[in-house]
């Protein structure tokens, strides 16, 4: 059976899709989903929706923010400094995680508790752009 120029075309254009579309979606975005067992840290207001979406996701305490850079959304290393640029948190830790303004766990902070979210950390002690250290208190 013969297929005409236009039929062969669908074809193929159909094929194309179907090899196109799924690898397209294979990878969630992190803003989607915050991992139980972790906190997630978020450089945008409302866990990055519409903006940049650069992030992160800790397991245990980080004295210090200036050694870390934020990740993009495919997991590669953005090259941005995480220090004093954090806007918004999901804790899925299974404890109080608390964020503080200055390294060492220092200065203003802010604590929140198992299951908590906050997309605009303006309205908390340590403020948007301001963290510096993460304390996470399952002990």
């Amino acid at each position: 059976m013969r297929l005409t120029g236009k039929a062969a075309g669908l074809v193929a254009a159909a094929a194309l899709f179907t090899v196109v579309a799924p690898a397209a979606t294979a990878v969630a975005g992190p803003r989607s989903t915050c991992y139980g067992g972790r906190v997630c840290l978020y450089a945008g207001f409302d866990y990055n929706r519409g903006q940049v979406d650069h992030w992160r996701d800790f397991v245990a305490d980080d004295a210090n923010f200036a050694d870390n850079n934020w990740l993009n959304w495919d997991f590669s290393n953005s090259w941005q400094s995480m220090d004093n640029d954090t806007s918004s948190v999901r804790n899925r830790i299974g404890c109080s995680a608390t964020l503080w303004q200055h390294p060492g766990y220092t200065g203003a902070h802010s604590t929140f508790t198992h299951n908590s979210n906050d997309g605009f950390l303006a309205n908390n002690a340590v403020g948007s752009d301001r963290v510096s250290s993460l304390d996470i208190w399952c002990r």
